[in-house]
Order: structure tokens, then C-alpha cells, then sequence
């Protein structure tokens, strides 16, 4: 059996499914072109009607709701259906997974800024054991040091760490959707210190 390579995102790959649950977006192309993301972006404070998006993004109606077809079929979008209606009509529309909001990143950062401290304190604990099994590895006859591993190696733990939260049901797995696509997406403002 022919051995398949395994990239360091598997959004790159036509194959997938062995890493990230996101990754799906990026390999279904539900996200293809900028202005899906505007549109998502215009969305994620508060829904939207295809008049209000096409006015604020200046395209026309029919190209916003060819996009929003194409969303609510990725399933990237959904009818708001708490957001109060002028006409019996008018349909709003916002993401359909959560978006964590600059207010709400901070309530969380603490916290994930301090396991984030022990994790890579543990990496760089274990470096030299790293570096002991990279030295049993045809890898440095090759041409390549274990620099050029490390980012691996940083990879490998936390896919591994992934899985084994996902298999005690900490982590929720990925969920299969009606386009066939198996994914768990989110999104996040950025930070007052700008970063995503």
C-alpha cells in the first residue's frame, strides 16, 4: 500500500481529514473569494438584509444573493431568527458559527494565555528528547537540521493532544454537514493589540 503524504495543514491537501477541523472551509472552497468574507464580516455585529449588504458593500442585489445562496448552501450563513423584522418578507441573514467578539476574547485570554505558557514550557522541556530522536532519523543525512523539524514536532503534539480531548469528550469532533463537508469553524474579532 502506497504511503500518502501528510501536509502541515491539510487544507493544502485534496485528501484531508487527518488534522484540523476547520480545514474543510479552506478545501470545499467555501470561502474562495474576499467577498464571501466581507459579506461574513458585515454580518458577524448584527444580521443583515441582501438590500442592507449590497448597499454597504456597493454590489448589486443579484450578486449578493447568488453569494448568500452559495453560503446558506456551505452553510456558512443562516437566517437570523431572533432578529426583528420590518416586513413579513425580509430575511436576515448572519453566521452560522459562533463568532467571539473582542469583549468576549478578553474573558478567555487569561486563561488561555497561561495554558498556552505551560504547553510551550513543556515543548521546550522536552526539546533534547526532540532532538535525541531526530539524531536516530536519516533526516540529518538528507541535508536538514532539527530546526527545520521543530515546527513538526510542535504539530504532531497538538494534533495528538486534539484527538485524545476529542476522544474524552472535551472537544467536541468535527460535524458533518448537508454539503458533505465534515467541519467545526469559528471566528474572532481581532484583539485591541490587533492580532487575529
Amino acid at each position: 500500500m502506497e504511503k500518502k503524504l501528510e501536509f502541515a495543514c491539510e487544507c493544502v491537501s485534496a485528501r484531508g481529514g487527518y488534522s484540523d477541523p476547520w480545514a474543510a472551509i479552506a478545501q470545499n472552497k467555501l470561502l474562495l473569494d474576499g467577498t464571501k468574507e466581507k459579506l461574513l464580516n458585515a454580518t458577524a455585529r448584527e444580521p443583515k438584509t441582501i438590500a442592507q449588504l449590497a448597499s454597504e458593500l456597493r454590489l448589486s442585489q443579484p450578486t449578493i444573493h447568488s453569494h448568500i445562496n452559495d453560503m446558506m448552501a456551505g452553510e456558512l450563513l443562516r437566517e437570523s431568527e431572533e432578529h426583528e423584522k420590518r416586513y413579513p418578507t425580509e430575511r436576515y441573514y448572519e453566521p452560522n458559527f459562533p463568532v467571539v467578539r473582542a469583549e468576549e476574547r478578553a474573558e478567555f485570554e487569561a486563561i488561555c494565555d497561561s495554558i498556552a505558557e505551560r504547553v510551550a514550557d513543556l515543548f521546550e522541556k522536552n526539546v533534547p528528547r526532540l532532538r535525541s530522536a531526530f539524531d536516530k532519523t536519516g533526516l540529518a543525512a538528507r541535508g536538514w537540521t532539527f530546526s527545520d523539524l521543530a515546527q513538526y514536532c510542535y504539530a504532531g503534539e497538538q494534533r495528538s493532544a486534539r484527538k485524545l480531548l476529542e476522544q474524552r469528550g472535551v472537544l467536541p469532533r468535527r460535524k458533518k454537514h448537508e454539503n458533505g463537508a465534515d467541519w467545526l469553524f469559528w471566528a474572532q474579532e481581532q484583539s485591541a493589540k490587533g492580532d487575529g
